[in-house]
């Protein structure tokens, strides 16, 4: 279905520099500019070098299509728009989009540095969108010698494809009838893609590929919020070697075909989203938060803020076994500060030597450990015979506390280690005595782009049902969960992230802890002590993550009451707001957070009883992160126990009612 629309861009058309935006970079990261495109009943919008929020007659139909440079391990390279050129005619609209891509670690600052010699990879992408189709071809150009894993087009589906039926049509011809999951799938949903084929509505859709053999996975695996169809398929050896000048030439076209026009049934709503404060609904997990240097913190002295009711610090230990004792160390003042135990999480081939050194690093306290889990250096899974071997030998030892079994990776090896079985032949590899399994969380595995990131959410605790399910009813502990991934290549070093210290991170944490206030959930471990992936800044003080975690963790065990969203019609899209209402002895706390950087107003109905009708409203509003700029947030009461919150661009606030 490709077809050349190079001719369309005539002699007339100029290129133009991207649209200067003057904004410092995280701004820029938080508010990026999108471009909305509209011709006939296909809208989309343009936001950098990806093509969003694809949509026909008001249904979304592909939430991107976007072209990526991955190298040898699996590192994104940066993409920075360089120029734009634009046609509209009588068919529709031509969008041409020069792109450079730099290298991990040598982004260049802004589009003005953009064609220098820190990218390693340039694109052009021609975008093309008439009544009947959109096209998305892309034409890249190594800039200098590396290796990569994936070079080309990449197109991402909503999750809320799930359960859709399609038909995929191979290059030879050859159809077959395959649906989206329900569950997160482990392995491959659809393989040898020419095009796929599906109706909606009325509508029928093509989807067509060239350029190379295409696959889908399931990103949710990842946590992210789509399924992913790309090329260069997995069964091919990797990574492969770049020379300069090598090339690689993709194209998507996505066709629809409707009985009638449609009738733009989905239109945005400006009403304020609505919320009913019902009946318990699960209860607030356990919280801990991690610590991964032998080191205090910078600015830790011994004195520092406490997380009364925190659960657990958590401590990986890797090799050198050299650092266990000092890592332990770290980790029990940390945790001796918070009235806190020790989660202890062992990377090792083998049992051996394993609780020597942790009685050894401990004085033979084994009593401060909580809970316990061995992984294998290579699958970063647990080995079912290295995890008996080792609960012997702490038994005997006297150890009394949990025992865990499952990955310190991402969701997706717990998935494919289930799935595999131990021996290959599809039985569950988690050992009988486990008594809870594990894994981690990271939203920016594939995307570091705002939206993206926030679209995880929802993921979060399908992931957490979906675990629990694969454990055969264990309890579940998620973690650490962190901004970008922490596990690398052997050499490489986690990195921090930006946004760690703004109150973007804590209103994602509050959407996050509420998606995983789920049935078998049993404790989740946010980020480090210290920075720059931790709670508290390079002075000792709490960001606003931390603050929203000093809070959370206080209210262990409490009930957290349903908050049911009323549904808008028409729908009004993606309601940023989170409402995570707790019941303590105090009374109800109702934590509210904005996952947006426009201003957003929720109208709140409260339990009958709760005392909200006052002159001045609601008893007490906290704003987290207050100090440190972190927005915006009011409350006011109104008639009938309806409370309207009204929070600034990512903001999270605490609104405290007295029995």
């Amino acid at each position: 279905m490709s077809t050349d629309h190079s001719a369309t861009l005539h002699s007339e058309t100029q290129s133009a520099p991207a649209v200067s935006d003057d904004r410092p970079p995280l701004e820029r990261r938080l508010d990026p500019q999108i471009r909305k495109l509209a011709v006939g009943v296909w809208t989309a919008e343009l936001i950098g070098d990806e093509l969003a929020n694809i949509s026909y007659g008001g249904r979304p139909v592909l939430r991107a299509i976007k072209a990526v440079v991955r190298d040898h391990e699996w590192r994104t390279l940066a993409p920075s728009v360089r120029d734009i050129a634009e046609l509209k005619d009588d068919d529709g609209i031509s969008l041409r989009i020069h792109v450079d891509y730099a290298a991990p670690g040598t982004e260049a600052a802004g589009a003005e540095a953009a064609g220098t010699e820190a990218a390693a990879y340039e694109g052009m992408l021609l975008l093309r969108i008439t009544p009947a189709t959109v096209e998305v071809s892309f034409s890249g150009r190594a800039k200098a010698a590396f290796r990569r894993n994936r070079i080309g087009l990449v197109v991402l589906h909503p999750t809320s494809e799930a359960g859709r039926d399609v038909s995929v049509v191979s290059p030879d011809g050859t159809v077959t009838s395959g649906t989206f999951p329900a569950d997160i799938r482990p392995d491959l949903v659809f393989s040898d893609i020419s095009s796929m084929e599906w109706a909606d509505a009325g509508t029928a859709f093509d989807l067509g590929f060239s350029g190379d053999i295409f696959e889908t996975e399931d990103q949710r695996n990842w946590s992210d919020g789509s399924f992913k169809t790309y090329s260069t398929p997995s069964a091919l050896p990797i990574p492969v070697d770049v020379a300069p000048g090598d090339t690689v030439n993709q194209s998507v076209s996505i066709e629809a075909l409707s009985i009638e026009t449609p009738d733009n049934p989905l239109r945005e709503s400006h009403e304020p989203a609505a919320f009913t404060v019902g009946e318990p609904a699960g209860t607030v997990p356990t919280l801990a938060v991690s610590v991964d240097s032998p080191q205090p913190p910078a600015g830790d002295q011994g004195e520092g803020p406490q997380l009364p009711g925190l659960d657990a610090v958590l401590v990986e230990l890797y090799e050198p076994r050299e650092v266990w004792p000092a890592k332990l160390a770290a980790a029990a003042r940390e945790a001796d500060r918070h009235g806190a135990a020790l989660d202890v999480r062992v990377v090792s081939d083998s049992a051996d030597g394993v609780a020597e050194a942790l009685i050894d690093a401990l004085g033979g306290q084994l009593s401060r450990i909580a809970r316990v889990g061995l992984f294998h250096p290579e699958t970063e899974c647990t080995d079912p015979a290295a995890f008996g071997a080792l609960k012997a030998s702490l038994a005997e030892a006297g150890f009394t506390g949990q025992f865990l079994a499952g990955t310190r990776s991402h969701f997706t090896e717990l998935n494919r280690w289930i799935a595999g079985g131990s021996d290959g032949g599809g039985g569950t590899p988690v050992p009988q005595d486990a008594d809870a399994v594990t894994f981690s969380l990271a939203p920016q595995v594939h995307s570091t782009e705002v939206p993206h990131i926030t679209e995880t959410v929802p993921v979060q605790r399908l992931a957490a049902a979906n675990a629990v399910k694969l454990g055969g009813g264990r309890p579940v502990h998620v973690g650490p969960v962190t901004l970008k991934p922490r596990l690398h290549a052997p050499g490489q070093q986690a990195a921090g992230d930006e946004l760690q210290d703004h109150s973007f991170t804590a209103a994602w944490t509050l959407a996050s802890l509420a998606a995983l206030t789920v049935d078998g959930v049993a404790s989740v471990t946010y980020f480090e002590a210290g920075p720059p992936r931790g709670i508290a800044n390079a002075e000792g003080t709490l960001n606003p993550a931390g603050e929203l975690l000093q809070k959370l963790a206080a209210c262990k065990g409490d009930p957290v009451l349903a908050a049911t969203e009323a549904q808008v019609h028409p729908p009004a899209g993606k309601n940023p707001v989170t409402v995570y209402p707790v019941q303590s002895a105090a009374g109800l706390q109702l934590f509210v957070g904005n996952l947006s950087p426009r201003e957003a107003v929720a109208n709140v109905t409260l339990p009958p009883g709760t005392a909200a009708s006052t002159a001045s409203g609601p008893a007490d509003v906290t704003v987290i992160g207050a100090a440190a700029g972190g927005g915006q947030a009011d409350a006011s009461s109104a008639e009938d126990g309806v409370l309207t919150v009204t929070l600034g661009p990512w903001a999270t606030a605490v609104v405290s009612f007295r029995n």
